[in-house]
């Protein structure tokens, strides 16, 4: 079998992550190594691997993967901003919100094309949530919300704003928009998502249904970080 191009390794990897098959990219992604490379298309895979790394759990594993790759990826808009922009998401869950920000300022939705323009506003919703900033949360979830083109940024964007919701303790409008988000067509990855309405129902007094959400998160993204923190919950919450 004639080995892979770089753009679609590219592809290939972005799709497997689509599915939540993060070990399977990761291993793909190993193709590269000691080939001639397309560079543009090399600064994706990377950029995607580290989106498989963060979404196992590897956070610092994620971030040390963009290392070193700025000199290339600023020949390249999609590439700069999909790295300013992974960088931001991953410094936005690791409690430094401060990077996160100035990651963000340097990501160009101009660079991006127009399918992924909701993912940009869903990092700038991350990082405003890390730094406080509730209302700024709000307002790019909203904007994500009404960029969404592809079925998984609809559904993701409902997750989004659900995180917002949270944030600012409306439990009720986080669970019934995290409903919404589970019952949408788009059932791949979403752990993280699924994991909060379980948080949501037991908030509001549902430990029954919070237990179904969590083993749903456990069923749909089962090699995620978040798989494992909804067992860790299942371990802890007796139902009738």
């Amino acid at each position: 079998m004639a080995a892979m191009t770089p753009m679609a390794l590219n592809q290939a990897v972005d799709r497997l992550n689509t599915q939540g098959r993060y070990l399977e990219a990761l291993a793909l992604a190993g193709q590269l190594e000691g080939r001639e490379r397309d560079t543009c298309s090399e600064m994706l895979v990377q950029i995607n691997c580290s989106e498989a790394e963060y979404n196992l759990g590897r956070w610092g594993a994620a971030w040390e993967r963009l290392r070193g790759l700025d000199p290339i990826a600023a020949m390249f808009p999609i590439a700069r901003a999909g790295l300013a922009q992974q960088r931001a998401w991953i410094a936005a869950h690791t409690r430094r919100p401060d990077e996160a920000l100035r990651q963000l300022g340097r990501a160009d939705l101009r660079d991006l094309p127009r399918p992924y323009h909701a993912e940009h506003y869903f990092t700038a919703a991350v990082a405003s949530l890390a730094a406080g900033r509730l209302d700024d949360a709000r307002r790019h979830a909203l904007s994500a919300a009404d960029l969404a083109i592809r079925t998984s940024s609809r559904r993701n964007a409902l997750f989004i704003r659900a995180r917002v919701a949270a944030a600012q303790g409306d439990w009720a409008r986080a669970e019934s928009l995290c409903r919404t988000a589970a019952s949408h067509s788009y059932r791949a990855q979403g752990g993280d998502g699924l994991v909060l309405w379980g948080d949501a129902l037991m908030r509001l007094g549902h430990p029954d249904e919070a237990w179904e959400a969590w083993e749903l998160a456990i069923e749909r993204d089962p090699q995620s970080e978040n798989a494992r923190f909804a067992a860790e919950r299942l371990q802890t919450v007796t139902v009738s």
